[in-house]
């Protein structure tokens, strides 16, 4: 009986051991289950497509951020280099520049201005940021037929069919010649549709446009944490947080390159008083431009008691209120001239003994427009007046005719009439003051 009692007691004392440790082991292992599930994370990877377009004016292939949505496409790479800078997660993966234009240029000269659009861009965008040469595709793709067709597709031209199927086909042409569906195009309609999809569509396929390929990675918890009161310690709402480091907002305003000009020009209406001219204009600025003509003459109206000889210099600061030195303008100029003029009356007048110059000064206004589609050939049309002491000598309007007076008055009433035609020449771009 005692045997048995103390097996008993035995197997009693086995059995809470085994429960104690079977206890512990629970424990430890949803403690351990808890820290691991709290710290497990996995790498998640995104790949993204960024593209940007920045539209050219006609025939050019420097960046003007006024023109069309440049700014917005240009503050938008200016955000992403910002971002790429700051955030170790994104990998760069690619980055494709490409250049287009629309087709009613010469062969040779397209080819070189979507290569110089193409390069204009990734100028601008590698100033900014520093992309291995490894990761860089180019693609000049020269006409923009791909986006032309989309334009046309998305249309409601009533031919669009017809358009569409030239536009599919292939190009028959060979070498310098033109591509062969230029001429298809342009004889659809006799020349109807080509100036509509000129008028609509042709502004929007001189761009460039900048793909940009990044892969991003995020972290992210496989589950929620268990137990967590266990293992977290506890949070006082009343106990002091440190402060939050701000970094620099990020870039929302661009100033980019700003391309500066000087113009040569001729005043026709000088040329039709038989006053050989020239004159050269330089931008100074966003907002204001130096003008230079020069006016020379030394002949006689077909008679010796017609004439209008002179020569005369005429300096003018002009400011353009919009800033892109086309439309309108107000100038202030100054004039110094020399003199000899008749009207085939009784008298001639010359400026005293030859050498007494008028010098004076006024205003002007006047207008600008271009007459070319490459944008390089100006109309100008303007009006000034102003106001000049003189001193002058009159003469008997003959042949060698006698000084009967000297006289000194001021002058007050026109002195400049401009009916011109101007080439504009690219010089350099500058990087204008934020």
């Amino acid at each position: 009986m005692i045997s048995v009692n103390i097996r008993v007691r035995k197997h009693i004392v086995i059995a809470r051991v085994l429960s104690l440790l079977c206890l512990l082991v629970f424990v430890c292992g949803q403690e351990a289950f808890a820290q691991q599930s709290t710290n497990k994370k996995i790498i998640t990877t995104e790949t993204r497509r960024d593209e940007m377009h920045i539209r050219f004016v006609v025939a050019k292939s420097n960046i003007n951020p006024s023109y069309m949505n440049n700014a917005d496409s240009l503050n938008r790479i200016i955000e992403w280099v910002d971002k790429m800078q700051r955030d170790s997660m994104i990998q760069l993966v690619s980055v494709e520049f490409c250049g287009a234009v629309s087709p009613e240029g010469s062969v040779r000269f397209n080819h070189y201005l979507s290569n110089a659009r193409l390069k204009a861009l990734e100028k601008y965008v590698r100033s900014r940021i520093d992309i291995p040469e490894e990761l860089i595709v180019r693609n000049d793709h020269y006409i923009a037929w791909d986006e032309l067709e989309d334009m046309v597709i998305k249309s409601d031209l009533e031919n669009k069919e017809d358009i569409l199927k030239i536009l599919r086909s292939e190009n028959r042409s060979t070498g310098e010649e033109l591509d062969s569906r230029i001429g298809d195009l342009k004889n659809l309609d006799n020349g109807v549709t080509w100036m509509k999809l000129y008028k609509m569509f042709f502004i929007h396929m001189r761009n460039a446009y900048t793909v940009l390929v990044t892969r991003e990675r995020f972290e992210a918890d496989i589950f929620e944490p268990i137990l967590k009161a266990t293992i977290e310690p506890e949070f006082d709402m009343h106990s002091t947080l440190p402060p939050i480091s701000i970094s620099k907002p990020l870039a929302t305003h661009i100033v980019a390159p700003e391309m500066r000009y000087m113009y040569v020009k001729s005043n026709l209406a000088g040329l039709g008083l038989l006053m050989a001219n020239l004159g050269v204009e330089f931008d100074m600025g966003r907002y204001l431009s130096f003008n230079l003509p020069v006016y020379y003459s030394a002949v006689n109206y077909f008679v010796h008691t017609l004439k209008f000889r002179t020569f005369a210099v005429q300096p003018e600061l002009r400011f353009w209120p919009t800033k892109n030195n086309d439309g309108l303008f107000i100038g202030a100029h100054m004039g110094f001239a020399y003199y000899n003029f008749a009207f085939n009356g009784d008298w001639r007048y010359q400026d005293r003994n030859g050498t007494t110059p008028t010098l004076g000064g006024g205003l002007s206004v006047g207008y600008r427009t271009s007459i070319s589609r490459n944008d390089r050939w100006k109309l100008e049309i303007a009006a000034g007046a102003g106001i000049y002491p003189l001193h002058y000598d009159v003469f008997h309007n003959e042949y060698n005719g006698q000084l009967y007076d000297t006289r000194k008055k001021t002058y007050f009433g026109l002195d400049n009439l401009q009916i011109g035609i101007s080439y504009r020449i690219p010089m350099k771009e500058v990087q204008p003051k934020k």
